[in-house]
């Protein structure tokens, strides 16, 4: 009887051991693709994402994609580094694979290249697109800072070695949903 308590406690010890050891993990590798994007390092945030994502966008196309979208005719965009105040949902285990919703704080810079016609209209679009929080104009440097919380999802699998990797949620889940199943989806209330 002892050695089955003692098996019993030394089973969930480990058991705890090993789940600390991953959330740990996850909190420094969400981190890592956090400052990645913010400083947009592409190598560091292409490390960071989940593979499967490339079969559907080849990396340089990405990146290619990503340096138009932050400077191109009509505006700039910059991301600046905040407390991100994460917030870590419940690791899923769901077949092979781990999941984990992850919220932080975010804050860009969109700068216009000409000057901004409707101020109030563009507010309420950021708003409503993006979930923003808060949204201001700055009129002298035709600049808009926008705040909101942002979503990735974290997924640790065979693929990645059992480290983990993200994706960003965007309102659709179009990407998600491109990678991943509908029990997948379901199960993580997506």
């Amino acid at each position: 009887m002892k050695n089955k308590i003692f098996f019993l406690i030394s089973f969930l010890c480990s058991c705890y051991s090993i789940f600390s050891q991953d959330t740990a993990n996850l909190k420094s590798e969400a981190l890592k693709s956090y400052k990645a994007s913010t400083s947009m390092d592409y190598d560091a945030i292409f490390d960071t994402t989940y593979p499967k994502v490339f079969d559907i966008i080849p990396k340089e196309t990405m990146k290619e994609m990503f340096q138009q979208m932050m400077d191109n005719e009509q505006f700039s965009i910059q991301l600046v580094e905040v407390e991100p105040n994460f917030t870590f949902g419940e690791i899923k285990v769901i077949g092979n694979q781990k999941f984990c919703l992850i919220e932080h704080d975010n804050r860009m810079l969109m700068t216009f290249k000409t000057p901004m016609e409707d101020a109030e209209a563009m507010t309420a679009i950021f708003k409503k697109s993006m979930d923003a929080q808060k949204v201001s104009f700055d009129k002298d440097k035709n600049e808009f800072t926008i705040e909101l919380r942002a979503t990735i999802i974290g997924v640790s699998d065979e693929l990645t070695k059992n480290q983990w990797k993200f994706l960003n949620k965007d309102k659709e889940n179009q990407l998600f949903n491109m990678i991943f199943d509908e029990k997948v989806k379901t199960e993580l209330g997506l």
